[in-house]
């Protein structure tokens, strides 16, 4: 049986009731998404809702950005945005916040729980083979990441999702490494790019070595690779994957982490590079040589970066020894200025 677009669009929007979406929203959505675009007078006349209750609707899909208007046009139109996109961006934001309440709601029981007198258990093995959970756990691991991270190959689309937790580690002066070999990607002989192209905000050494960095194991009667996230020597994470699809991965802590960085350091080195600064960073670089020593104001001017972004690259910079920190205080009462200039050790 075929379905119209009436019933075929009422089976796939299901799931905007759940995320607090009234009938109507739903019905001009539909309509929208059926016609792509149409008038207050269009849409009201097609569905038999008053003016004012179109109106109103339309304004509240606009915000959540589902839809554009165009005032161009006499009567305005109101047009529907490609709604892979639109969709996709509105159930990001919709878990962002479901995860935010989640983590509140961790804090607040380990909270509770510390007045309580109870103890947190300490779990020495994890498995996932959600994906997602696994990169949340990713997310909590880089954050108490206090030296190093260091990786084997892996799956270029993991990686891509892991970049954001990876890019916030660095900027706290947390050394990053990754092994690679041709042999753990011969489908990919553009992985080195792939890769530096993936983490290209991030400076991590990049390791190239003659023997594979994965081993190959069985999986569901299937030959794949298992790479590896060595986190501050303490947590090994094992990523079961194919190609660039990641099955399952699971998690250790303990001294494994220790015997397998010892695995990855006595393979044969090929060649070891760097990946350089990110460009905002290279730019404060930049000015800051060109000037010998400059004011905060001034930097965040001539940089066109201001605010925590700049504040995280200076305080990035000032810890690992690249640049200096200068306080004048001023004849005036108020803040001392903040001058930075070129490490003499650089």
């Amino acid at each position: 049986m075929i379905l119209s677009f009436r019933e075929m669009f009422a089976k796939r929007l299901s799931f905007l009731n759940e995320m607090g979406f009234t009938d109507i929203q739903i019905d001009i959505y539909k309509y929208l998404l059926k016609n792509r675009y149409g008038t207050i007078n269009d849409i009201k006349n097609e569905l038999n809702y008053s003016y004012t209750q179109v109106y109103h609707n339309l304004l509240f899909l606009e915000k959540r950005q589902l839809i554009e208007s165009s005032s161009e046009s006499k009567p305005k139109l109101f047009i529907r945005i490609n709604p892979k996109i639109a969709l996709t961006e509105l159930l990001n934001n919709t878990y962002n916040k479901y995860r935010d309440n989640i983590e509140n709601i961790n804090k607040e029981i380990k909270i509770q729980e510390s007045k309580s007198g109870h103890c947190e258990r300490d779990v020495s093995f994890y498995h996932y083979s959600d994906t997602i959970l696994a990169i949340e756990n990713f997310h909590h691991l880089f954050e108490i990441t206090q030296k190093e991270i260091i990786m084997s190959s892996l799956p270029p689309s993991l990686l891509r999702r892991l970049e954001p937790s990876l890019y916030n580690a660095f900027l706290r002066g947390v050394k990053l490494k990754m092994y690679f070999s041709q042999l753990d990607y011969e489908e990919y002989p553009n992985y080195f790019e792939e890769i530096t192209d993936i983490l290209k905000k991030v400076r991590v050494e990049l390791i190239q070595t003659k023997e594979k960095t994965c081993q190959l194991i069985r999986f569901n009667d299937i030959i794949v690779n298992m790479g590896n996230i060595l986190i501050d020597e303490f947590y090994l994470n094992s990523v079961i994957f194919n190609g660039n699809e990641t099955y399952h991965i699971d998690g250790f802590k303990g001294p494994f982490a220790k015997q397998a960085k010892k695995m990855l350091e006595i393979k044969t080195i090929i060649k070891k590079m760097e990946i350089e600064y990110p460009k905002p960073i290279q730019n404060v670089l930049k000015i800051i040589d060109e000037f010998k020593s400059i004011k905060t104001r001034d930097l965040s001017s001539r940089s066109k970066i201001g605010g925590a972004k700049l504040r995280e690259i200076l305080e990035f910079l000032t810890n690992s020894g690249v640049i200096e920190e200068t306080l004048i205080k001023g004849d005036k009462a108020g803040r001392p200025k903040r001058i930075y200039s070129i490490s003499d050790d650089v």
